[in-house]
């Protein structure tokens, strides 16, 4: 059912006409208690909506302070330097079929270069190549 069915009196009556006086206040209490959850929730999406406005309204306030635009923003974030997550230790170390020395951390698929290898070497378990740590 639509709740924009219930807003129209005549609507209401016909609903409500087997409800006794208990079950229509029991139903008005509820309805007080979700009408209170709901208006919470819309203050504060309100008070959120108010503080990002004034924060977004001060930051356009220093640049133009400082005599800055948009663009000079948007710039600077093509141009700052990423921060690189530190690399996992490598896990696994074998030579690939060049002699080259290689290194794997253990996490994805394995590399072709390993699975190569193995191949070669008749190996089928990649722990054959696991560092042994000297901790």
């Amino acid at each position: 059912m639509d709740y924009k069915y219930l807003k129209n009196y005549r609507n209401l009556r016909a609903f409500f006409k087997d409800a006794s006086s208990e079950e229509i206040q029991f139903i008005i209490s509820k309805l007080t208690d979700f009408y209170a959850e709901v208006k919470n929730k819309e203050e504060q999406a309100e008070k959120l909506e108010k503080a990002r406005i004034q924060f977004l309204n001060g930051v356009l306030d220093s640049l133009d302070d400082h005599n800055f635009t948009v663009e000079d923003l948007m710039a600077l974030k093509k141009t700052a330097v990423k921060v690189n997550r530190s690399k996992m230790r490598p896990r696994y170390m074998y030579y690939d079929v060049d002699g080259n020395e290689c290194l794997w951390s253990g996490q994805g698929k394995i590399p072709k270069a390993m699975q190569q290898v193995m191949q070669r070497d008749g190996i089928t378990d990649k722990n054959h190549y696991l560092i042994k740590d000297s901790d």
